[in-house]
């Protein structure tokens, strides 16, 4: 079965990587929408209902942080994962906060997103819901593209 995956963030950039890394992955996993802010994003995934949305933390016109409480309201079962080039553990505690399962740093996502979508969608097998511990990455990079 196919894990269905929705990508968000204001970078047409980082939307290309993100869908790249994913189609790399061995695991079976679809990208079956793309928006660059929040409210662009609410409507997709309002009709895609994907299982995973991996978001950025800062956009235009809605923020990740305001997406992952409005997802978590409407589909309390979609896994979502915030990224952003801030490490700050103040930006993690905002993560967590607003019911994110993970937090992933833009400066280690090549290492850091498939690991962080593995452990939540093991959490869902196992029964498991709710915001975990932020993912980390490296917390020491320097500060890349939002």
């Amino acid at each position: 079965m196919s894990l269905t995956i929705v990508v968000v963030d204001d970078s047409a950039d980082y939307r290309l990587m993100v869908r790249t890394l994913l189609e790399s992955a061995s695991e079976s996993m679809t990208v079956v929408g793309e928006a660059a802010d929040g409210e662009q994003a609410l409507a997709l995934i309002r009709s895609r209902r994907p299982d995973v949305v991996i978001t950025d933390l800062v956009m235009p016109r809605l923020n990740g942080v305001e997406l992952t409480r409005r997802i978590r309201q409407e589909l309390p079962q979609t896994k979502i994962i915030l990224m952003s080039s801030y490490t700050e553990d103040a930006y993690r505690l905002m993560a967590s906060d607003s019911g994110a399962d993970a937090f992933v740093s833009k400066q280690v996502i090549a290492t850091s997103l498939l690991p962080a979508i593995r452990d939540a969608r093991a959490r869902r097998l196992s029964g498991g819901s709710g915001p975990n511990p932020p993912s980390t990455g490296a917390s020491s990079a320097a500060a890349a593209s939002k």
